[in-house]
């Protein structure tokens, strides 16, 4: 059930398939993103979570206080199909889908578009419901938001990670990845956020409070 040590695994892969430099580079920037506290601002268990509209990619428009009323809901804000770490977690997330819909309902969110989350669901499978949050409105509503530093753009370019591409939004910004889950009442009762996008909840915690 763990999500842990296939992350770990992830990690061990790219120090030895990214070169020094570039581990590098992702290394400090990483540094000065914890350093920053750019989670500082980001609602946490007791909070009221705000209302939001979002369009999946069967473009069905999901509401989250409509969903409230029949079961509590568990948000993932992921980063993109471009980051490994989190298309591991959202593999981990499908796999536990059928146990986590028992007693709520499951989103996951991110600034892409939606025929890039559409795709990454047909290439892995996925049942999983993908909402498209253009330019971070909601992820910014949550306190998720920031904007990549220019000098990581092109280093992320280089990677296949073309974030103008993927979000069709030139602002640079992105969601800290986070888990939330929402009480009936709309109070946050779960939160993990965490800057270090290498790590990431264990489903296990979550199933607990849940249950």
């Amino acid at each position: 059930m763990k999500v842990i040590e296939d992350l770990k695994i992830l990690r061990q892969d790219l120090l030895t398939q990214l070169p020094p430099d570039v581990l590098d580079m992702l290394n400090n920037s990483l540094t000065d993103m914890l350093n920053e506290k750019l989670d500082s601002h980001a609602l946490q268990c007791g909070d009221i979570a705000p209302d939001f509209s979002l369009i999946s990619t069967d473009n069905e428009e999901i509401n989250l206080y409509q969903l409230l009323e029949t079961q509590p809901v568990i948000i993932s804000f992921f980063r993109g199909s471009w980051c490994p770490f989190c298309v591991k977690e959202l593999e981990h997330f499908q796999n536990n889908l059928e146990l986590m819909q028992k007693n709520a309902h499951f989103i996951a969110i991110s600034p892409q578009k939606s025929s890039i989350s559409g795709q990454l669901k047909k290439e892995k499978s996925m049942s999983i419901t993908i909402l498209s949050d253009i330019k971070n409105n909601i992820a910014n509503q949550f306190g998720l938001v920031f904007t990549l530093p220019e000098k990581m753009r092109e280093l992320y370019k280089s990677l296949g990670a073309n974030l103008f591409d993927f979000n069709d939004d030139d602002s640079y910004t992105l969601p800290i990845p986070a888990t939330y889950l929402i009480g009936q009442d709309k109070k946050i009762q779960f939160a993990y956020v965490n800057v270090n996008y290498m790590e990431r909840a264990d489903i296990s915690e979550l199933l607990k409070v849940l249950n």
